[in-house]
């Protein structure tokens, strides 16, 4: 890769020095956001470092969404046997292996050359990176990392002194973006300048006080910030990767898409309980869940063991009434049920896999890129055109893939301001916050793509309005600040499709939402991991690393006695 960029970097000189024989050197001098070879140079890496961010971010929340119901965790019966070490070496050597040691060069040489713009973007993504990865594993290399043969096994820094190194990274960044010099070309996120980087650090600095609130967070820290009004908070504002709808050379589409939309169906079961949150819960239909998947097969009756396990299988006898068993339409065996073919998976379902590859509901319109879902709610008829509906048609339903990656959304501020409001003494209004975020969100997702939208199926302002409020009268009905924050955190987490990092930080922080779906089977020796295994590639190439024996320990903020189910 090195070698790549050095040979890019010099003829990118070259191309500098050709087309700007015209032009004045003190002009050159002068101007700090001029094409100039050092600025090429960084242009360069940066390029690789976004896509690769990317990469890493999508990498975050495929391995945290099962754990948190948001899709189904059917990589095994229990908690430790859903995942293991080799199965975070993609996310370990992205960060440690391209990024970081990239974003040190950006910053090392960004800050020679006084490049304020480029240094503070680095920084602000590296901090990023740094949260990430104490969130998932804890204590990690740090003081001692990216020295090459001269510290060939650096040592783990303990996870608090990092997260603290890490946010000091965002204070740098921050006075960086006081006195910016230089706008980067093909920032894939904001466009290269300094005002809306500034935003995401603040709001990065937010999220951190809230993360660590239980362990020397700080409320009137929060306020300081907000004093100064400049953070997410607007969905103008929102750190996301934009995919495109390009099917090869290169493939440019959401990943999501690719793997559902061109043939054979979708390898992602969704959450069954996910989706039954969203139409079976509530008096009013999420307003969102049309554009959050795209069903295959309404008609559930029809069906055998081998597609349905429950047409023999009972109902697991651990499980509270209500949870959603065969299907997210409710019982199989329920007559009253609905058949609204919402096809995922119970939560820690590993049975073998049916052919139902065309039946499974899909990732839909946000933020997948996919299709909008304007099929009937209750189907009566087998025959009703069942085939018509499946995904699998080489790439032609929907947005083509043109969907996003959300990162951290202005809704996502508003949730966690308002869990600041509720525990912390931050200043505000947690009901209208909360109501804020609501709005946001479903503005958001219904805004999205809207070429490809049915407006027969779409939600109106009265159907949102009704879910609005609805939400608000649960929260004006609770009894006391810790049922409140249960309910913000399961909006939260509804909020946050396609994305499993915050929720899976906010459910180990608060122990919410309360009422999550149990695992199918029982085990008295798995427990809800607290921390991931750590990578294979981490383990067996350092001598100074060992492997923990279970995921019960935990990151220093995550302090909430008792366990998680």
């Amino acid at each position: 890769m090195k070698n790549i960029l050095k040979y890019s970097f010099l003829a990118l000189v070259a191309l500098v020095i050709v087309g700007c024989q015209s032009l004045e050197l003190d002009e050159l001098l002068d101007n700090p956001n001029s094409v100039s070879p050092d600025k090429a140079e960084l242009d360069l890496v940066f390029n690789a470092v976004m896509l690769d961010f990317k990469d890493f971010v999508d990498e975050v929340s495929d391995e945290t969404m099962p754990y948190v119901r948001m899709t189904a965790m059917d990589g095994g019966y229990f908690y430790n046997n859903q995942d293991g070490p080799t199965s975070f070496d993609f996310m370990w050597e992205t960060a440690y292996f391209d990024l970081l040691p990239d974003l040190n060069l950006i910053i090392d040489n960004a800050t020679e050359r006084d490049l304020t713009t480029y240094a503070g973007i680095a920084k602000t993504m590296k901090a990023y990176i740094l949260f990430t990865l104490v969130d998932l594993y804890g204590d990690i290399p740090y003081s001692e990392a990216f020295q090459g043969v001269v510290v060939p096994s650096p040592k783990a820094d303990a996870d608090e002194a990092v997260y603290g190194a890490a946010a000091d990274l965002l204070t740098s960044a921050l006075a960086d973006f006081g006195n910016p010099k230089g706008t980067l070309s093909g920032d894939l996120y904001y466009n290269g300048g300094a005002a809306t980087w500034s935003k995401l650090a603040n709001t990065l600095l937010i999220r951190y006080h809230v993360t660590t609130r239980l362990a020397g967070g700080s409320g009137s820290a929060i306020n300081d910030i907000l004093s100064g009004g400049n953070i997410i908070d607007e969905i103008s504002e929102d750190f996301q990767f934009q995919y495109g709808s390009n099917r090869a050379a290169p493939d440019s589409r959401h990943p999501y898409y690719t793997d559902g939309y061109e043939n054979g169906g979708p390898s992602w079961y969704m959450s069954n309980y996910m989706m039954w949150q969203m139409f079976g819960v509530k008096d009013n239909e999420d307003p969102r869940l049309r554009y959050y998947f795209r069903r295959q097969d309404g008609f559930e009756d029809n069906e055998n063991q081998f597609t349905l396990d429950c047409t023999t299988a009972p109902y697991p006898s651990h499980w509270e009434d209500g949870y959603p068993w065969c299907t997210a339409s409710g019982d199989f065996g329920d007559p009253d049920g609905i058949r609204g073919g919402y096809w995922g998976r119970s939560h820690g379902n590993a049975d073998g896999i049916p052919p139902d590859d065309l039946k499974r509901t899909a990732w839909g319109l946000y933020p997948a890129g996919g299709a909008f879902d304007n099929l009937p709610m209750i189907i009566q008829d087998e025959d009703t055109g069942d085939d018509t509906w499946q995904v699998s048609n080489n790439g032609t339903d929907g947005a083509r893939g043109a969907g996003i990656q959300p990162i951290f959304l202005s809704s996502w501020t508003h949730f966690l301001l308002a869990e600041g409001v509720l525990t912390m003494g931050v200043n505000g209004d947690a009901r209208a916050l909360l109501e804020t975020a609501l709005r946001q969100s479903i503005s958001k997702v219904m805004n999205f793509n809207t070429s490809v939208v049915d407006a027969a199926f779409a939600p109106d302002a009265a159907a949102v309005d009704a879910y609005v409020n609805e939400v608000l009268g649960l929260y004006d009905a609770a009894a006391d600040d810790e049922e409140r924050l249960d309910l913000i955190m399961n909006e939260y987490r509804l909020a946050c499709h396609g994305m499993g990092l915050e929720p899976f930080n906010n459910y180990r922080r608060t122990g919410y939402p309360s009422l999550m779906e149990p695992t199918r089977e029982t085990s008295s020796t798995s427990f809800f991991p607290r921390t991931f295994w750590y990578p294979a590639v981490y383990v067996n190439f350092n001598a100074n690393a060992s492997q923990r024996q279970n995921l019960s320990g935990r990151v220093f903020w995550d302090t909430k006695p008792g366990d998680l189910r």
